[in-house]
């Protein structure tokens, strides 16, 4: 299956973002991990409000492009890579629909593990995704019921990004749903502190250390 996505939207400027965005700069404290920064677009508009940003991303080509567009802390590397330098942040953002770093319950619990040994005492995680189980496509549907047939959550995702002759290595992605989220995160050492659905089927969650 392909899907077109805009280029620009790695780009856009605040007041182009959907609102779920704004709500989750407002909650921002304390120093930032900007996990899959992308293009730089909301580490910048957090570095001119002079917060302590760090961008973070595996695509050289997204650290370039941040760094030209004058994002000035960036790191080329895996969450798991990067919680081996002893850097610790308050809050770890994964906007653009970022929860789907997650992949799935294979991958879900190291990665979290990652983000908890790079934690501050009383960090946060604050992260976007989108419960993709409202669409009545048969080809969507029939995905979602071939993945559980595997063992799999149903939207999890095998892909790549392609740009004209560009094109990324394959790898996971995962679309869920709160309560799949909810499974995930259990027993993990973080919680869900905060659920904002109020743009469904896109969501915002806050995920705290558990007490």
């Amino acid at each position: 299956m392909i899907n077109g996505l805009l280029a620009e939207s790695y780009f856009c400027e605040p007041d182009q973002w959907p609102p779920y965005d704004h709500r989750a700069l407002d909650r921002v404290r304390g120093r930032v991990l900007d996990v899959g920064v992308g293009a730089g677009r909301v580490a910048l508009v957090l570095q001119d409000g002079g917060v302590a940003v760090t961008g973070l991303d595996i695509s050289a080509g997204a650290i370039e492009v941040s760094r030209a567009r004058g994002v000035r802390d960036l790191v080329h590397a895996t969450v798991d890579q990067h919680a081996t330098a002893g850097e610790r942040y308050d809050t770890f953002l994964l906007l653009g629909n970022n929860v789907g770093l997650l992949e799935g319950r294979d991958r879900a619990r190291a990665f979290l593990a990652a983000l908890a040994g790079m934690a501050s005492p009383g960090a946060q995680i604050i992260a976007q995704g989108t419960d993709p189980y409202g669409t009545t496509d048969p080809v969507q549907v029939g995905y979602h019921a071939r993945n559980r047939e595997l063992g799999r959550l149903g939207g999890q995702l095998r892909l790549r990004l392609r740009y004209r002759e560009l094109a990324t290595d394959w790898f996971d992605y995962l679309v869920c749903s709160l309560d799949e989220l909810a499974e995930l995160v259990a027993g993990t050492g973080w919680v869900l502190s905060d659920v904002d659905n109020a743009d469904a089927p896109y969501y915002l969650v806050t995920l705290t250390p558990q007490s």
